[in-house]
């Protein structure tokens, strides 16, 4: 019987040990609810800070702007139609009239600017396309995605350049080629390849750049839009424009587009400029998918689809940051409201 005993007081001092702990972890509940909120809240701001940070093309109107006196925005259009160089100048030609008027520069028509003047544009389409090279006395061959570009493409795209640098805006030879790391590393395992051939649909390219884009591992080489008999339809239009009343540059490039429809329209027109602020990213994933669904019928360059993944993971953190601060100040109401107030005697 004594053995009996024993056991039901062990059980009894058990119970009574698991519910004195239940109430004091009750009690405790919502100062470690607030450690763990904090500590959530700071992961969140620091994931969004280091995913801002991580976007090449963040700060390429802050840069351009340097030393003028007014701010510039950079504008992307990705055209879903046809979209070919008639449709560039045509474009060209109304945003310089644009910037003309803003300007107060009037000029005849004889002295239309052909290439922008106090701005700058750039344009590409790209495709898979098989190249070849003659290394080492072996010849080798591989398929890379081939982007061919035209006006002022580095401005909009900055790069790390391991080698040489890009096309230049004024080509004096359009048969020149600019590789991108693991496509230059598969053919020449080295970077010092300047002046290098390369086999690009039957015609010979000289290489003049060596480039890592930070965005993927593929295969990726650039070429002039001239130097090709068929590039296809221009997939890319970006702009930097002045912009003298906010807002005001989105809608030049929007009436600037031949045929643009607001109700319909057949081009995905971006701010870059300003893109990764809180309230750009909530607007372009609210409705959520709204903005996946529309854009499923677009061939976009790779900088967008990244830039589309990078949206998407900043909004979670914003989401993930917003819940955090909630229950932060739930919980500092619930732990204040517990904490007695000395009340003061009367003299």
């Amino acid at each position: 019987m004594k053995i009996f005993k024993t056991i039901r007081d062990k059980i009894a001092g058990f119970i009574r040990a698991v519910k004195k702990g239940a109430v004091s972890f009750v009690k405790n509940a919502p100062a470690v609810i607030l450690v763990i909120a904090a500590a959530v809240t700071v992961t969140g701001v620091c994931n969004y800070v280091m995913l801002r940070r991580s976007r090449p093309e963040l700060r390429t109107s802050e840069v351009w702007s340097q030393g003028s006196d007014v701010s510039f925005r950079h504008v992307a259009v990705y055209p879903k139609k046809e979209f070919g160089r008639g449709d560039v100048d045509s474009v060209r030609k109304s945003l310089q009239g644009i910037v003309d008027t803003s300007a107060g520069i009037r000029r005849k028509k004889s002295d239309k600017a052909i290439d922008p003047e106090g701005w700058v544009d750039c344009y590409c389409a790209f495709a898979a396309a098989s190249l070849s090279v003659e290394h080492n006395g072996q010849d080798m061959d591989g398929e890379a995605d081939v982007y061919a570009v035209g006006g002022d493409f580095k401005a909009f795209h900055p790069m790390e350049f391991l080698a040489g640098g890009f096309l230049p805006v004024k080509a004096v030879d359009k048969y020149q080629i600019v590789l991108n790391d693991e496509l230059c590393w598969k053919f020449f395992s080295s970077y010092d390849v300047i002046g290098a051939k390369v086999t690009l649909l039957d015609k010979e390219y000289t290489v003049t750049g060596v480039v890592r884009e930070h965005d993927d591992l593929k295969f990726r080489a650039y070429v002039y839009y001239d130097s090709l008999n068929e590039p296809g339809s221009i997939r890319s239009y970006e702009a930097m424009i002045p912009e003298q009343i906010k807002g005001a540059a989105m809608m030049d490039v929007r009436n600037s587009l031949p045929g643009y429809d607001m109700s319909s329209p057949e081009h995905y027109v971006v701010s870059v400029t300003g893109r990764y602020g809180i309230g750009s990213v909530i607007d372009n994933m609210l409705p959520p998918g709204e903005t996946s669904a529309m854009l499923s019928d677009y061939d976009l360059p790779f900088w967008e689809m990244s830039a589309q993944k990078v949206t998407s993971e900043m909004f979670m953190w914003v989401v993930i940051t917003g819940v955090g601060c909630i229950i932060i100040l739930v919980t500092s109401i619930v732990l204040l409201r517990g904490i007695p107030v000395k009340k003061s005697g009367r003299i």
